[in-house]
């Protein structure tokens, strides 16, 4: 995957701030694939259309916040996700660490930032995916072997 293949679903509850970032992300050449602002349209698109990197505010429409949609997503898929947050206090960003270890920002962020973030992301999903592929290969080969003995 090229870098500027990246497909990243915003989640975010200010409609201003997401049609901000969406069209920061457009100009560095990424495909937004949707914008959503509470958790519960977060869990079913990243389940439908599976996005590359999901950018995440922490306080959202409804009951579910970021941190618990975060929870449910990497339950159910290996997408990266970003958050995104107002929040400075301590509390909230070790909350958004123990969720997430693809990257928090807080508002506003740099251009460079995001960029630097979502490449990072981007490398670690690739490299988890190459990982657990050879791992796969490898006990193939060895239940391969193995057959053969008996």
């Amino acid at each position: 995957m090229q870098l500027i293949d990246t497909r990243i679903l915003i989640v975010e509850d200010e409609i201003v701030v997401a049609s901000e970032i969406k069209l920061r992300l457009e100009a560095m050449g990424f495909q937004v694939i949707g914008i959503v602002n509470n958790g519960r349209d977060a869990i079913a698109e990243a389940n439908e259309h599976y996005p590359d990197i999901i950018l995440m505010d922490i306080t959202l429409k409804g009951k579910m916040n970021g941190l618990e949609a975060t929870r449910e997503i990497s339950r159910e898929t290996d997408i990266p996700v970003i958050f995104i947050t107002a929040h400075t206090d301590t509390p909230t960003l070790d909350s958004a660490r123990e969720a997430s270890t693809h990257g928090i920002f807080t508002k506003p962020f740099s251009d460079d930032e995001l960029m630097v973030a979502i490449q990072q992301a981007t490398i670690s999903k690739v490299m988890t995916n190459y990982l657990e592929a050879e791992d796969k290969r490898k006990d193939d080969a060895d239940n391969a072997e193995g057959e053969k003995e008996d």
